[in-house]
């Protein structure tokens, strides 16, 4: 799924920054996302992707540390 998330945000970019996509505050946009996905998903969905996000963010983190060291 993170392979899904990670071509998704590749082919649309405003889905990484919120704000390019918004004609409003990216904190309003952040807002709006966070109360339709607890509107919509429940607890296992949820779940799912904040583990999504874990394994996205620990990969970016990840790939920044092992590019720094091959400097």
């Amino acid at each position: 799924m993170a392979h899904d998330v990670r071509q998704q945000q590749r082919d649309h970019p405003g889905l990484v920054d919120l704000g390019l996509s918004s004609n409003r505050d990216t904190a309003v946009a952040e807002s709006v996302v966070v109360h339709a996905l607890l509107e919509f998903y429940n607890r296992a969905r949820l779940d799912v992707l904040q583990r999504v996000h874990a394994i996205l963010f620990e990969g970016d983190t990840n790939e920044s540390e092992s590019n720094d060291v091959r400097r």
